[in-house]
C-alpha cells in the first residue's frame, strides 16, 4: 500500500459557493388546502391568492408544517402531485448532495486520516486525501491539480465521506449541470412515495 504524504499550503483555499432554490416570501398570501408527506417530513401546500385575470393557472406554494413563510412552486396541479412533491424535495434538502451520497462508489482507499480515497459517480472520478492529523484535506478533480479544501468546510463535516461529497460540489461548480437531469429523475423517484391529504 502506498502511503501518501501530501504537501499542504495555506494558499489557494477555495471560496464558498451558494445554494440555489425557492426562497421564502413572507408577502405571499396563500390558501392552504393539502398536507404533503414525504418520508418523515410534512409540508402544507396551498394556492397563491392572485389576480385571476393576470394568471391563467393556479400557482402553488409550500411550507414546512409550523413555518410561517411560503415558497412558491413552479410545478402546478396540472402537472400532477409527483412533480409538485419532487420540486418540494429539491427545495427542502440539498438534493445534489443527497444524490451523490446515494450513488457514489469508493474505488480505493479509506476515509481515514493519512489516507487517499478514490471515488466515482457514474464515470465522474475524483480523489480526496487527508493529512495524517486529519485536520487538512485536499481534493483532485479530473484534469486538475490537488487543491486544498477550505478549513471551515473540513470543520463543518467531521464525517470524511460527507466531506468528500461537499468538496466535490464546492470544487466543481458545473457538477450541478452535469447531473441536473439525474437529480431531477431521482427527486421524482423519491416523490413517488409521497402522500397527500386534504386540509379541512
Amino acid at each position: 500500500m502506498t502511503v501518501h504524504q501530501p504537501t499542504f499550503s495555506d494558499a489557494g483555499l477555495a471560496a464558498a459557493s451558494g445554494k440555489a432554490g425557492a426562497t421564502a416570501d413572507p408577502a405571499l398570501e396563500v390558501a392552504p388546502f393539502a398536507r404533503l408527506a414525504i418520508g418523515e417530513s410534512a409540508y402544507e401546500v396551498g394556492t397563491v391568492k392572485t389576480d385571476t385575470e393576470a394568471v391563467n393557472r393556479e400557482i402553488l406554494a409550500f411550507r414546512s408544517v409550523g413555518d410561517e413563510a411560503w415558497k412558491q412552486l413552479k410545478a402546478g396541479l396540472d402537472d400532477g402531485w409527483r412533480p409538485v412533491a419532487a420540486e418540494v424535495v429539491r427545495n427542502t434538502r440539498d438534493a445534489l448532495h443527497d444524490y451523490v451520497r446515494m450513488h457514489m462508489i469508493r474505488r480505493s482507499g479509506k476515509f481515514h486520516a493519512g489516507d487517499k480515497v478514490s471515488l466515482t459517480l457514474f464515470g465522474f472520478d475524483w480523489e480526496v486525501r487527508v493529512s495524517s492529523d486529519g485536520k487538512r484535506v485536499q481534493v483532485k478533480l479530473p484534469e486538475t491539480a490537488w487543491e486544498e479544501v477550505d478549513r471551515a468546510l473540513v470543520q463543518e463535516y467531521s464525517d470524511m465521506k460527507e466531506l468528500a461529497i461537499a468538496a466535490l460540489i464546492r470544487f466543481s461548480p458545473s457538477i450541478h449541470k452535469v447531473f441536473e437531469d439525474d437529480v431531477d429523475a431521482w427527486a421524482l423517484r423519491l416523490a413517488a412515495g409521497a402522500s397527500v391529504t386534504p386540509i379541512m
